[in-house]
């Protein structure tokens, strides 16, 4: 395996795993070759044995996902791509290949909060963002989108990343930002930077707050009004946000109560999702 003499790995793996078919790395690791060797349904058949004999790597989930997107079972891959995901986060590659099989299924906006919130992540820690052209890709058919049949115009289903929801939200001429969904806030909150990309004008309710952030420090804002914000697909108008210079982009209460939540856990993986009490 080294070398990469994948044929030989294969034949030897083969042979090991007959004569101990109880070895669940072994499975695993049969499995990865097989999908190196673009054998796709044998993979699938492999990675499933392996997982079934307790196997749980990030490499065994990631070869058995590509596997299953190539033999079309794209639920499924897009299924443990998140699994994936959940293990080791910062694989860019499962990553954006999961965008890409969201968008098979007409989940743009879901495809671009996966890619937005781990670029907003690498900026917050001081690096570029990774997903730039990808999400330029993404979001160039938004406007086509809009007049196609799609589940996200019923419903929004949003990934936990870490320990928290992220939302896709559009202001004016900005690109779709990730917003970090937050039950405890009772407004949205934005910053200086951000309204600066979406190049609105906006009214001051308020020319000066005093506010508690969760994790105890005290800023000063004002509140102001944007006259529309998109969740998604779902257009608000009139929202009451508070800027401050860096605030975090929260997406608050006032906000969310325009949406049933709900949240779900399935092995392992949590979503929320955001329905529309009226129309939107």
């Amino acid at each position: 395996m080294a070398s990469r003499d994948l044929r030989c790995a294969e034949e030897n793996w083969q042979g090991y795993v007959q004569a101990r078919p109880t070895d669940a790395n072994a499975a695993a690791q049969l499995c990865i070759v097989q999908h190196w060797r673009d054998e796709p349904e044998a993979a699938v058949a492999q990675c499933r044995k392996a997982i079934d004999l307790g196997e749980g790597t990030y490499d065994l989930f990631a070869a058995y996902a590509a596997s299953l997107a190539k033999i079309g079972r794209t639920d499924e891959a897009i299924d443990w791509s998140y699994k994936t995901l959940a293990i080791v986060p910062s694989l860019v590659d499962v990553r954006g290949d999961l965008a890409k099989l969201l968008l098979q299924k007409k989940r743009r906006y879901e495809a671009l909060v996966l890619l937005a919130s781990f670029d907003d992540h690498l900026v917050a820690m001081g690096q570029g963002p990774y997903f730039t052209g990808q999400r330029i890709a993404l979001e160039s058919g938004l406007q086509e989108a809009a007049t196609e049949p799609s589940l996200e115009q019923k419903a929004l289903r949003l990934p936990k990343m870490g320990s928290e929801f992220f939302a896709p939200i559009s202001v004016g001429g900005a690109p779709v930002t990730a917003f970090m969904v937050d039950t405890g806030a009772s407004a949205t909150s934005v910053n200086d930077a951000f309204l600066a990309k979406a190049k609105i004008a906006y009214a001051v309710i308020h020319p000066r707050i005093d506010m508690e952030t969760a994790d105890g420090r005290h800023v000063t804002g004002r509140l102001i009004n944007i006259p529309e914000l998109r969740i998604g697909a779902f257009n608000l108008t009139d929202v009451h946000a508070v800027l401050c210079p860096r605030c975090a982009l929260l997406l608050g209460q006032e906000s969310l109560a325009h949406f049933d939540m709900k949240s779900t856990k399935v092995q392992g993986v949590e979503f929320l999702t955001l329905t529309p009490r009226r129309a939107i």
